[in-house]
């Protein structure tokens, strides 16, 4: 994936500029913004506690869309030309793939070993330590650095095999892992990126019906019976 951090339009700063030039009318319009939220659901939305959407980019022309809320998970992707959803229910120790166009679900068990994106940590809260520990690697902090809008802490993994490890944790976002880069060593012994995985366009919510198992739809015994055309 070679998708490059978002720069804000230069249109949006006038706007910036006249909310500033009136500072109490916008700080009015904040605490009335909050009062509001709070008496309609209980405060504003987090990640931790509402989940959130965003679009999983492995590349400009690979890219999936996921919602996480809780240990439940979904993704959806193109497959064989129509959309592919899975859903990861801990919960009721199930998982469901479906596809909507046409109307078939394959059901399986789920286990603690199940990763609905294999190596990528969609958790808010990440924690470094226990990310190099599956890996059997080492890991330090290095220089902060901003991915799209977001100040990012970084840190470097050292995998056994040689290879690093960039993960990029966006303090904004309840320390969301937004960016995974990969990196090989050249014949100079030098890094170079190998492979990168974004989070992109993280909106706060997910709503719980996006994490059900759809009615209607015929169940089939097998993958290859699910993506038949």
């Amino acid at each position: 994936m070679r998708v490059r951090p978002r720069t804000r339009s230069v249109t949006a700063l006038p706007r910036v500029a006249a909310v500033a030039a009136r500072p109490r009318v916008a700080l009015a319009g904040l605490l009335a913004a909050a009062t509001l939220s709070a008496s309609c659901g209980g405060g504003l939305k987090t990640i931790s506690k509402d989940g959130y959407q965003a679009v999983l980019s492995f590349s400009k022309e690979e890219r999936i869309h996921v919602a996480v809320r809780g240990e439940w998970k979904r993704v959806e992707g193109p497959v064989a030309g129509s959309p592919l959803v899975k859903v990861a229910r801990p919960d009721l120790g199930k998982v469901w793939q479906f596809r909507p166009a046409a109307k078939k679900l394959l059901e399986a068990a789920w286990s603690p070993t199940d990763e609905i994106v294999p190596g990528y940590p969609l958790e808010p809260r990440f924690d470094p330590h226990a990310y190099a520990d599956r890996y059997g690697a080492k890991i330090r902090q290095i220089g902060d650095a901003v991915h799209g809008l977001h100040p990012c802490e970084r840190w470097e993994m050292s995998l056994p095999s040689g290879d690093a490890v960039i993960v990029w944790v966006a303090r904004d976002l309840e320390r969301l892992a937004v960016k995974i880069e990969h990196l090989k060593k050249d014949q100079a012994d030098e890094y170079q990126p190998f492979t990168a995985t974004e989070l992109l366009d993280v909106r706060v919510g997910a709503d719980p019906d996006l994490f059900e198992k759809p009615k209607g739809y015929a169940v089939v015994k097998d993958y290859a019976e699910l993506t038949a055309r």
